[in-house]
């Protein structure tokens, strides 16, 4: 059983340390955010302000009753500064200055100022230039009140600052938590990262076996079933020749052995060339074909390729190799065997009297050699798949085959650093053409060239 990352324990323990490391971090950018808030609120300019515009109030109506004795003045204008510094006082006892005041351990100063004013209201209406006790009782009280504000100013200000100070000094200590919290969280999230990695390669390489594990069986029952069909038509065809022999021993005339013995023989090719191409693709597969590169002659080893075909087929090969290099750097065993694979199916899915033809030719730095059939062609949507293992188009139904020539010989062109292509029509023919790199032995402390065959 494949165990997820994310159902490990070790994964679940991380990513639990990760989301409470998350939410402290969470909660400190809020409380630094409210800190920032408050601290952008503090009415510590507004009080320095307003008590300060209350004491110029303040000693605006001292020196308006002064005017106002000496008559040059009216009541009106005594009146106005009064209710002047009057909504003045007001802003010192609502809202968030009240709580300011409070704060400032004032409520009784601004409570003083505010029993003044309302003793002086009633006296305004009356006020007279020659009343002089009265005006002075009014410049004093005004003067007395310009002083407190004076002093609350200045209490304002310097508990503003106090204020600011532990404001900072709380953000700064908020900071500095961020900062650990954002360290510790990035560690919990490398943590995090090395657990669903390492668990991640591990599901890999778990479900990487599992698929080659499923790849082997499925090969395998592919191989079965290409043994249990392909090996069939040949040994029923020996038995059935070896039984009529039997029965017939004693009547059988030369010309019937003669061809009783030829499809015997027939059939073990067949046999022989079966086993031969699955036993040297396993062989390639797992490494066991070592791969030996020296100089070969193309033209010599693509002539002992034709030679090697049944002889009623090899007078339907042409060859065009002019432009073919003769002498290069291969294998020449296994590059042989790639074009005795390609010949071999050409002429087996081709008909009886056409030809094959196999051109040769030199293109920049690459080698090609093609052979190109009329024969029944590979559907376009199948092309991609010509190279895998055991694999047959379904144009191929009807004609016997493993499936195995063509991956055979897609190998032996990677190890010659090539490949294989194909150009295919169905029910047209099909062009394939090996492409590999040209090393001329001439480049190399190689040996001489040597004939294949």
């Amino acid at each position: 059983m494949i165990i997820r990352p994310w159902m490990s324990r070790p994964f679940m323990a991380a990513a639990l340390a990760l989301t409470v490391l998350f939410v402290i971090l969470l909660a400190a950018v809020i409380r630094l955010a409210v800190n920032e808030n408050r601290l952008a609120g503090e009415p510590a300019e507004g009080v320095v302000w307003f008590s300060s515009q209350a004491q110029f109030e303040a000693m605006r109506l001292a020196d308006s009753v002064l005017l106002f004795e000496m008559g040059q003045v009216a009541r009106d204008e005594v009146i106005l500064r009064f209710d002047l510094l009057d909504s003045r006082l007001r802003l010192f006892e609502e809202g968030q200055m009240t709580e300011r005041v409070v704060g400032m351990s004032y409520q009784n100063e601004i409570a003083g100022v505010r029993k003044i004013l309302d003793g002086q209201r009633g006296q305004l209406t009356g006020l007279d230039r020659a009343d002089a006790e009265g005006l002075n009782a009014l410049h004093d009280n005004a003067h007395a009140v310009s002083l407190t504000m004076r002093d609350f100013a200045n209490a304002g200000m310097l508990d503003g600052r106090d204020r600011q100070e532990a404001s900072r000094a709380s953000r700064r200590q908020i900071l500095l938590e961020i900062f650990g919290y954002l360290l510790a969280t990035l560690a919990a999230g490398v943590l995090v990262s090395i657990i669903v990695v390492r668990n991640y390669r591990t599901m890999a390489q778990a479900e990487a076996a599992l698929a080659q594990e499923r790849e082997v069986s499925r090969l395998h029952r592919a191989f079965t079933s290409v043994v249990s069909h392909q090996f069939r038509t040949p040994l029923s065809i020996i038995d059935a020749s070896s039984q009529r022999m039997l029965r017939r021993a004693t009547v059988m005339t030369a010309d019937e052995i003669v061809t009783r013995v030829s499809k015997i023989r027939n059939a073990c090719q067949r046999l022989t060339r079966l086993m031969e191409s699955t036993l040297n693709a396993a062989r390639l597969e797992q490494g066991e074909i070592a791969f030996h590169a020296r100089s070969c002659n193309l033209h010599h080893l693509i002539a002992a390729a034709c030679d090697n075909q049944p002889e009623q087929d090899q007078s339907r090969i042409e060859c065009a190799l002019e432009r073919l290099p003769q002498l290069v750097i291969a294998d020449s065993t296994l590059l042989e065997q790639a074009i005795q694979n390609l010949l071999s199916n050409a002429l087996k899915y081709s008909p009886p009297d056409s030809l094959v033809l196999v051109r040769g030719t030199q293109q920049g730095s690459d080698v090609l050699i093609s052979v190109a059939d009329r024969g029944v062609g590979i559907p376009a949507d199948e092309v991609r798949f010509i190279s895998e293992r055991f694999f047959r188009a379904r144009t191929a139904e009807g004609i016997p085959g493993t499936g195995i020539g063509l991956n055979f010989v897609s190998q032996i062109m990677a190890l010659h650093r090539g490949r294989i292509d194909v150009d295919s029509v169905e029910g047209k023919g099909s062009t394939f053409t090996l492409i590999f790199p040209y090393r001329s032995p001439a480049k190399l402390a190689a040996a001489s060239p040597e004939p294949a065959g």
